[in-house]
C-alpha cells in the first residue's frame, strides 16, 4: 500500500544552532531520515542574550528539511524570577514568529521532541490544526541516579501532556521503564532509536603496530552520567597488575579538565591513558577501526550512540546495563556490568583485555544489520504516524 507525502512539524527542544552544530544532532538526523519520502519543516527557538533585537529568524533548507530557527533574546536582570518571566515570554513569541514564516504548511503529524515546554505548544497546535500530537523523549532526567525529575507543577504538566498525546516514543526500553515508573503512561508508547551513521558493511581487520590492546571510551566528559573517573580509577587499579593496555577519553565537555587532573592525581602510568579531545567523523572512525574494544561505564543513558557506532565497527563493547545496551550486546559482541558498581567495572575491564581479540569482528557487524540507518528509524517513525492517523 502507498501513502501520500505527510506534512510533519518538528518542534525539538534541542537541535543544532549557530552557537553549537552538536545538541539534538539526533533529532536532525530523524528530520532528515523522514524528509526523503515526506515534507518535513523543523521549528527551533534558542535563547542568545546576544541577539541583537527582540528576535532573529534563520531560514535553511537542510538535507531535505525546512529548519526554522529563532533566536529570541534574553534580558539581563538580577531579579531571577523576572528574568524567568520575560524569558518564557518571549520563548512563546518566537514559536508564533516561526509560524508565521512556515506560513501555508499545514502539518499532518505534530511531534515534539523532549518534554515538557515544546509538548505544550505541540499540544496547543494540534489542537488548533485538528491533527495528531506525538511526543518524543530523549531526556534522562526520569532515571533516580539523573534526579532532575522534580517540582509539583512541572509533574502535573508533564503528565497531562503524555496522557493526552496521540502517541509516546522513547528511545530506548529503557528510557520507557524509567518514565513508567514516573507513571509517564500513554496507551500507544512505542520505543524508536535514534538515527546512527554506521560505516559499509566491510569491516577491517585488526592491524596495528602497537602490539599493546587498545579500548576507548567516547562520551560529552560529563562525569556525573557518564563516570568517567570511575573508570580512571578502574584503569589505576588494572595497570597495577598489567601494561598491556591503552585507554583513549575521546570528547570534551565540561568535567575534561577535571578529569585530566584526576588522572595525574590517582598516579595513573605515563601514556597508559590518552586524552585524544574532539574528533571528527572520519578521525572517529579511524579510532574505532584500530580499537580492541570500546567501554561506556554511565550510570545512565536514554541511547548511547557510541555503543551502535563501535558494534558497526565491529569492535566488541563492554557497557553498563544503561540505555539501548540491555538490547543489543550480548555474549557475541561484547559484555554487561551493572551500573554504578566499581568492582564490576573494574573486572569487566580486566575481562575484556583477556578476551577482546577472539570476538568475530566481522559477524559483529553482520550481527547488527541496518536497524539504526536512516531507513530503518524513517520507517518506524511512519508507522507510528500511520497508527495515530488510522492508517494501518
Amino acid at each position: 500500500m502507498s501513502y501520500s507525502p505527510l506534512n510533519i512539524l518538528f518542534l525539538p527542544r534541542w537541535y543544532p544552532h549557530r552557537y553549537d552544530p552538536m545538541p539534538g544532532l539526533f533529532i536532525q538526523r530523524q528530520a532528515e531520515a523522514l524528509a526523503a519520502e515526506h515534507h518535513v519543516a523543523v521549528l527551533y527557538v534558542h535563547p542568545d542574550p546576544d541577539c541583537p533585537n527582540a528576535f532573529e529568524i534563520d531560514y535553511a533548507e537542510e538535507a531535505g528539511v525546512v529548519a526554522i530557527r529563532v533566536y529570541f533574546h534574553v534580558p539581563e536582570t538580577p531579579v531571577p524570577f523576572l528574568r524567568w518571566l520575560i524569558s518564557m515570554r518571549n520563548f512563546y513569541r518566537a514559536h508564533r514568529r516561526g509560524l508565521e514564516v512556515i506560513g501555508e504548511f499545514v502539518p499532518d503529524i505534530v511531534h515534539s521532541h523532549i518534554l515538557t515546554r515544546e509538548a505544550l505548544i505541540g499540544h496547543r497546535l494540534s489542537r488548533r490544526y485538528h491533527v495528531p500530537h506525538v511526543i518524543s523523549e530523549h531526556w534522562s532526567r526520569y532515571f533516580p541516579a539523573n534526579g532532575t525529575y522534580r517540582g509539583g507543577i512541572r509533574k502535573w504538566l508533564t503528565h497531562y501532556l503524555v496522557g493526552r498525546a496521540s502517541a509516546v516514543i522513547a528511545v530506548s526500553e529503557t528510557l520507557k521503564k524509567a518514565m513508567l515508573n514516573c507513571r509517564l503512561d500513554n496507551p500507544h508508547f512505542f520505543v524508536v532509536p535514534n538515527v546512527v551513521n554506521t560505516p559499509a558493511p566491510e569491516t577491517k581487520e585488526l592491524i596495528r603496530e602497537d602490539p599493546r590492546k587498545r579500548f576507548l571510551h567516547v562520551s560529552c566528559f560529563d562525569d556525573r552520567a557518564k563516570n568517567i573517573s570511575g573508570l580512571l580509577r578502574a584503569v589505576r587499579e588494572i595497570s597495577g597488575k598489567r601494561s598491556d593496555f591503552q585507554c583513549l577519553l575521546v570528547g570534551d565537555g565540561p568535567d575534561r579538565d577535571a578529569m585530566q587532573q584526576l588522572a595525574v592525581e590517582i598516579g595513573l602510568p605515563e601514556d597508559s591513558v590518552i586524552f585524544t579531545g574532539l574528533k571528527d567523523e572520519k578521525e572517529l572512525a579511524s579510532l574505532f577501526e584500530e580499537a580492541d574494544f570500546a567501554v561506556l561505564s554511565s550510570r545512565y543513558e536514554t541511547f548511547g550512540t557510541v555503543i551502535v557506532e563501535s558494534l558497526a565497527h565491529g569492535v566488541p563493547v563492554l557497557s553498563t546495563a544503561v540505555g539501548i545496551a540491555p538490547e543489543v550486546i550480548n555474549e557475541r559482541n561484547g559484555m554487561l556490568i551493572p551500573p554504578g558498581d566499581p568492582d564490576a567495572l573494574t573486572e569487566g575491564v580486566n575481562r575484556m583485555l583477556d578476551a577482546c581479540r577472539s570476538y568475530d569482528r566481522k559477524a559483529i557487524r553482520r550481527d547488527l544489520g541496518n536497524r539504526f540507518d536512516a531507513s530503518s528509524v524513517g520507517d518506524q517513525l511512519l508507522h507510528v504516524y500511520q497508527h495515530v492517523r488510522g492508517d494501518v
